[in-house]
């Protein structure tokens, strides 16, 4: 069996067993499986269902028995394939570098495309994953309802006289997963280019995440005030576009190809030094868009430009020599502090230490150890909707682990995790902040909620004001 490339746009379909058009998985990557199970002890739906085709040797033996010929693409073998959290945890224990998350992704793309839907499920997907995602403001739009729904009191009113508890648990869970405080989406209220405090060390493009910008005003505005603070030109581009990992995620990888070559062509205009994201997700996907042109005579040197720059902002803070130093702490009383690895930032970008390193420089917080830290709290992008019940049974097992640490403070970096992880805190009814790690030291490098005491809003231009916060 031929080797297929993986590159984003094939000039004519190919085929491969019953793999046939876009997005074939390359034989060769398939073979890197030996079966040694390496990976069965760090999978969370393996370790929840014990069966082997829910494993990740499992469904790499799945996508080679389709690539064989022996197996077609069938709702139960794309079942298998959605199943899996892509948190990419194997692949850290895999001694045979078998990159699962491009099997899985390449599999669901398939199934994406040969695999005869209902009309009705087909276009659901498309506008909720394809057209919705591509363009910031259609996604601040749908939003927009949910704001309303929150500041008339709808909300709290429903909330006090009992209507979720007559709701499925899974609709309920919908309804309680946003932030209550949801103000206008950063993008809106961000100026283009914002100029460092003191002289200029480096120019950064912002990307901008869908979810940060809508869901976590407070922790966006916390990364530029941070990065201005640090000497940087801040460069946020308002036509930036989704980083793709939705649609990746959800089968659409044949059809994110554009929205990753405009934000490519985006970014390669602005002549910056950085791309910096506060979304570990975003961070994932960007970096791999150096594989996923690999092959495209046209972007794979842009591409390797553009993925060659991108920082997670932990990772840029701490490796940055000028950083703003952490001036006081940012609680009245020392906190006792947990991080919870963000699987793609720890497993799909290998960004461990940095994180730690970067808390532990925050006087008057003390991080303490959380046991399986790295293991996944079973957001997954919108898993934690498509598969509520599993994502639920491994939510469980992270916060039984939270629960023990009696910590005030619970870390983490990116919007899916925020979102999950404030559920379970709730649920449990735990005397615990969730916040992102730059929120911390955006508390602790002299501003308040936003603002210097004693200087102009870095992202307005203004005196500190309540709408600014």
């Amino acid at each position: 069996m031929a080797a297929v490339s993986h590159s984003s746009e094939q000039k004519k379909p190919l085929k491969s067993g019953y793999f046939e058009g876009k997005n074939i998985p390359d034989y060769e990557k398939i073979l890197n499986c030996v079966r040694c199970g390496m990976c069965l002890p760090h999978c969370p739906t393996y370790n929840e269902l014990k069966v082997e085709r829910a494993s990740p040797r499992g469904r790499a033996a799945l996508v080679r028995a389709v690539a064989d010929g022996r197996l077609e693409i069938t709702p139960n073998f794309t079942a298998q394939m959605y199943l899996c959290l892509d948190c990419r945890a194997c692949e850290t224990a895999c001694p045979s570098g078998v990159h699962i998350g491009y099997l899985i992704e390449s599999a669901r793309s398939q199934a994406e495309q040969n695999l005869p839907r209902n009309p009705l499920v087909k276009l659901f997907r498309n506008i909720a994953l394809c057209w919705l995602f591509k363009r910031h403001w259609r996604l601040e739009l749908v939003a927009l309802p949910l704001r309303i729904y929150q500041k008339t009191g709808l909300r709290a009113f429903l909330h006090k006289i009992g209507f979720f508890k007559l709701l499925p648990k899974s609709i309920a869970f919908m309804e309680a997963l946003p932030p209550d405080d949801l103000k206008t989406p950063f993008r809106r209220t961000i100026p283009d280019v914002i100029h460092p405090q003191g002289e200029e060390k480096a120019r950064v493009g912002y990307f901008l995440g869908c979810m940060m910008s809508i869901l976590f005003n407070k922790t966006t505005r916390a990364t530029v005030n941070v990065l201005h603070r640090s000497g940087c030109t801040v460069i946020t581009p308002k036509a930036i576009r989704c980083c793709g990992a939705p649609l990746m995620s959800e089968g659409f990888k044949h059809k994110a190809v554009d929205i990753m070559k405009f934000n490519i062509d985006l970014f390669d205009s602005l002549e910056v030094d950085y791309i910096v994201t506060d979304c570990a997700a975003c961070g994932a996907a960007l970096k791999e868009y150096r594989e996923i042109f690999e092959d495209d005579p046209d972007y794979h040197e842009k591409a390797q430009r553009f993925s060659g720059k991108v920082r997670e902002i932990t990772q840029f803070l701490a490796e940055w020599p000028h950083t703003a130093p952490v001036e006081k702490p940012p609680f009245e009383t020392p906190k006792k502090a947990i991080y919870d690895q963000p699987c793609h930032l720890c497993h799909a970008q290998q960004i461990w230490e940095q994180p730690i390193k970067v808390i532990q420089s925050v006087p008057g917080v003390e991080l303490v150890n959380l046991p399986e830290s790295e293991w996944c709290c079973g957001s997954a992008g919108i898993y934690n909707i498509t598969h509520y019940d599993m994502a639920m049974r491994v939510l469980k097992r992270k916060m039984d682990h939270i629960e023990t640490t009696g910590a005030d403070i619970l870390l983490t970096a990116n919007p899916g995790c925020l979102l999950q992880l404030r559920y379970g805190v709730n649920e449990r009814g735990l005397p615990m902040e969730v916040k992102h790690v730059v929120e911390l030291l955006d508390d602790g490098t002299g501003y308040s909620n936003g603002h210097a005491k004693d200087e102009k809003c870095p992202t307005c231009g203004r005196k500190p004001r309540p709408e600014c916060r």
